[in-house]
Parts: C-alpha cells; sequence; structure tokens
C-alpha cells in the first residue's frame, strides 16, 4: 500500500506513524472570502479541538496535489509529514489548498517515476505565482485565528521544499511567532540548477565543459522565463513561467533577515532537490551580522525525503523522520 508524500520527491511514512491513520475527516473546513484574491479553503484538524495551543501552519511542497490522495489499489498519500501531526492533541494544525485543487481526491498514479500524477488545470497555473501564494496564506491565517480565539497562544508557520521557498514571507505577512522551514534554500531556486551542474562534473558524472554547456541552457531557460514571465502555456520542469518569474530569481534569505523572530532551518546534507551548499549561506548571512534568531540543524547523510543510510542494510535507506519531526516539534514549543 502506498503511503506518499508529495512533495519534490516522494517521502515514506516511517512505519510508527504509518499505523496511526490521518485521515480527512479529522479535519473542518472553512472558506476566507477576500475581494482580491476570492475563495480561499482552509482547514484545521478536529482532534481535541477546545485545547489551547499553538497554530501549525503547513505549506506543502510543488505540484498540483490534494493534500489527501486515494489511490485505485487502497492506498492513501498526503501532502504533509504524517510524523508532524502526531503532536495535533496538543496543536491546531491548519492546511490550505492551492488554487484550483480540491482538499482530497482521488489520484492516478504513475508507476514509471513512483510518483502520483498531478491535478494540473488552468486555475492551478493561473494561481501558482509566489505572491498569491502568500496572499492566500496570509488571509487563511487571519480567518483561522478569528475562528479560533484563544484557544490559539501561538502561530508557527512551517513550509516543505516549495513551502520553504515562501514560508518565511508568509511568517511575516502573517505576523507569526516562529518559522520553520526544510528542504529549502536560500539563494534564489535558479541557483539550484547551476549547483548541480557543477557539482556533477566535480563528482566526475559530466566533463567541465558538459557542465558548462548544461548551465548555458538554464541561462537559456531563465531568459526565456523572463520574457514572458507570466505565460500559463510556456514551462520549465512542468511548472508554467508564472510560478518561476516569482520564486526562481527570489533570494530566500531576504525574508529570512526582515524578521526578528525564531526561525528554524532542517537541511539534509544530501539532498539533491536542494543542494545544501545554497541553504548554507543563509547562517552565512546572520552570522556576518551578527544575528542570533537563527537554528540551522544539518543532518549529513539525509536526504529531501528525511531518509538516511540503513547502518543494518547497506546501500540502504530508512526514514528517520519522526526523529526529526519530534525535535523540530520541541523547538516549536519551546519558550524563546
Amino acid at each position: 500500500m502506498r503511503m506518499l508524500l508529495a512533495a519534490v520527491s516522494v517521502l515514506l511514512a516511517s512505519p510508527a506513524v504509518a499505523q496511526e491513520a490521518v485521515t480527512a475527516a479529522q479535519f473542518d473546513s472553512h472558506v476566507a472570502r477576500d475581494a482580491a484574491f476570492g475563495d480561499v479553503a482552509w482547514h484545521v484538524d478536529n482532534v481535541n479541538a477546545g485545547t489551547k495551543g499553538p497554530l501549525i501552519v503547513w505549506l506543502p511542497g510543488s505540484g498540483a496535489y490534494p493534500h489527501f490522495q486515494n489511490f485505485s489499489d487502497g492506498g492513501r498519500g498526503t501532502s504533509f509529514p504524517r510524523e508532524l501531526l502526531t503532536f495535533r492533541d496538543r496543536a491546531h494544525f491548519m492546511l490550505i489548498d492551492k488554487p484550483g485543487l480540491p482538499f482530497v481526491a482521488d489520484m492516478q498514479f504513475d508507476e514509471s517515476n513512483g510518483r502520483p500524477i498531478p491535478l494540473d488545470n488552468p486555475a492551478y497555473r493561473a494561481g501558482m505565482s509566489r505572491d498569491n501564494l502568500i496572499s492566500r496564506t496570509a488571509i487563511a491565517i487571519a480567518a483561522a485565528r478569528e475562528a479560533l480565539g484563544d484557544k490559539v497562544d501561538r502561530v508557527v508557520v512551517i513550509g516543505g521544499s516549495e513551502g520553504a521557498q515562501y514560508v518565511f514571507a508568509v511568517a511575516g505577512l502573517a505576523h507569526a511567532d516562529k518559522a520553520v522551514a526544510w528542504g529549502g534554500l536560500a539563494l534564489p531556486q535558479y541557483y539550484d540548477f547551476v549547483i548541480e551542474q557543477r557539482l556533477r562534473a566535480e563528482r566526475g558524472e559530466m566533463t567541465r565543459a558538459e557542465a558548462q554547456a548544461s548551465v548555458e541552457e538554464v541561462f537559456a531557460s531563465i531568459k526565456a522565463i523572463q520574457a514572458d514571465p507570466l505565460s500559463l502555456e510556456g514551462d520549465f520542469i512542468g511548472e508554467p513561467n508564472r510560478r518561476w518569474s516569482g520564486f526562481g530569481p527570489h533570494a530566500v534569505v531576504d525574508d529570512m533577515l526582515a524578521l526578528d523572530v525564531p526561525l528554524l532551518l532542517v537541511q539534509g546534507g544530501n539532498d539533491p532537490k536542494a543542494p545544501i551548499i545554497n541553504t548554507d549561506f543563509a547562517m552565512v548571512a546572520f552570522l556576518s551580522r551578527g544575528r542570533t534568531n537563527l537554528e540551522y540543524w544539518v543532518y549529513p547523510e539525509v536526504d529531501h525525503g528525511f531518509r538516511a543510510p540503513d547502518p543494518n542494510d547497506p546501500g540502504k535507506t530508512i526514514s528517520i523522520a519522526g526523529e526529526i519531526w519530534g525535535r523540530v516539534w520541541g523547538w516549536v514549543v519551546a519558550e524563546p
């Protein structure tokens, strides 16, 4: 049975967490209406709904995937880490729909690449701009704060992969108390594609001349995107120009430096989807400015899916997501 996390890569839930099913029925659904951004659907878990605790806002990874995914073989997928929701009896977990996507949907699965087939549609493509996602999320957080009232004692925004690229901007706009990013970056996402080619050359996977040719292709793609930045037809790696023209050139570290609240970066050193060389710059920026509100946790052997080498089975990996998210939870609830 498939237990999938639809982010940039497929993440497997740990066995302990997989035993405790998280279902769409455990969330209450709401709609925030805004004159500029239309209806924004948001959902908050109803497990111990009367409990006072933090509002944990999850920003998912890339792709046109609903928060809950049902497959024909009976498998279930989610856009969030199930391990984090083991703490939902002490918090209020919030999910916000991407433009044009339902909260839950039946999905097809592409066996060739081991991923669900995304629910790509015109509304999703039109809504997938960085500024749009930031504003929609802030609108939903404001609505949740009003609805939950004194049941919320702090707001913590957590973003994974693509979500990590705008989590700090959301934290600023929504006046969050803390913000967490995993599998993210500090410098523009375009730079990741350049880093990848340079590292492949250093590892001997291609010549330096071949790497340079690949880098020139990246530069050409950026130029084409910026020539038609709002296009919904032109695309790069499966996402429209409209998405890339906002996310691609933006330096996330600028959003981070604008915040004085506690910040946390969690990064795997073996993450090809988000090279740590990019993320390292955030800590350099904070230290060189004498800033002390950023913590940076590096797991040197961990990949984008929180998998590490299995010490008992060379060549295999095991999920340590439960351990990592448990540590993140401790940071979330710790007093500054």
